[in-house]
């Protein structure tokens, strides 16, 4: 797993209460995925299984972690929105919530990086999944968009 990663670790501790409530860790990254993990403690539901809410708030944040990672990467301390979020729920998920985001070109980054040079701003679509079983358990496909650099936050 690159050092980098640890960056995103950081954020979701210092910035994203919801994430750091679900105990959300970085299990991997490679600069092409990031996976994501979530114990099933603070996500059950009464059917003993992930929450739904839950099973989205890691879907969406494998995504958007690979693109904080990636522009970390690039120099940039990126401003992130989710423009658009898209979720099928496909199979319950009775343990730890494990989330990967699927990869992409390396032209859709460089597009996107050229994007975010040209206009301070740009958008790329990304994909994950939840697996159950070797089968997806969740999809998600977001739509993510860097809109400048990050603000100073004080915590």
């Amino acid at each position: 797993m690159k050092d980098i990663a640890h960056k995103l670790t950081e954020f979701v501790q210092t910035h994203l209460p919801t994430a750091r409530a679900l105990e959300i860790e970085v299990a991997d990254y490679d600069s092409q995925s990031l996976t994501l993990r979530a114990p099933l403690g603070p996500s059950i539901n009464d059917k003993h299984t992930a929450f739904g809410g839950s099973l989205y708030v890691v879907a969406v944040m494998a995504g958007w972690g690979m693109v904080y990672l990636r522009c970390r990467e690039a120099g940039i301390d990126p401003n992130i929105v989710v423009a658009r979020g898209e979720i099928d729920y496909l199979a319950p998920v009775p343990g730890d919530i494990v989330a990967s985001s699927l990869p992409v070109t390396e032209g859709d980054w460089e597009t996107f990086f050229q994007q975010f040079e040209d206009r301070g701003k740009a958008k790329i679509e990304l994909q994950t999944r939840i697996l159950q079983g070797g089968e997806p358990a969740v999809k998600f496909t977001g739509l993510y968009a860097i809109i400048g650099h990050a603000p100073n936050i004080q915590v």
